[in-house]
């Protein structure tokens, strides 16, 4: 008889796990439309369009990085993107806007190389302020590299 309630609680709680990490796993969205996997002899290769990728620290959104086409290279450890954009964000919530043509992300060490048509947008206080109290009048300071 406590063999059979001990199955049935064990059955019970293995259900109540899966049903929970269904509802867990079900909530993320995802971002991509295609993505195409090939392997061969040198390894994993993945191809994947509007790429997307949030870093967050303790809750807060860090730094975000998107590319029209991004091919990661699981041999060398690289991801080359097209059509880049690098956001971040400062501790004084100041956003930095990277754009270039084409990048190449080191995967282990997280470095980023921009080439091609490299601008960067900065906003700032004085900007937000003069955005604010002027909709009409749109200002950046552009950077372009």
């Amino acid at each position: 008889m406590i063999e059979k309630i001990r199955t049935l609680m064990l059955l019970i709680a293995a259900s109540l796990l899966g049903y929970g990490g269904y509802i867990f796993l079900s909530s993320f969205e995802v971002t991509t439309k295609n993505i195409d996997v090939k392997l061969d002899e040198d390894g994993l290769d993945v191809k994947i369009e509007n790429f997307k990728v949030n870093h967050e620290n303790s809750g807060r959104k860090d730094w975000e990085l998107k590319a029209e086409l991004a091919q990661i290279n699981q041999k060398t450890e690289t991801t080359k993107m097209s059509n880049v954009e690098y956001i971040f964000i400062d501790s004084k919530m100041r956003e930095f806007k990277v754009h270039a043509d084409f990048g190449t992300l080191m995967n282990k060490t997280n470095d980023l190389d921009l080439e091609g048509n490299v601008k960067m947008i900065i906003e700032t206080e004085i900007i937000k302020d003069q955005l604010a109290n002027e909709p009409s009048s749109k200002q950046n300071i552009r950077v372009v590299n």
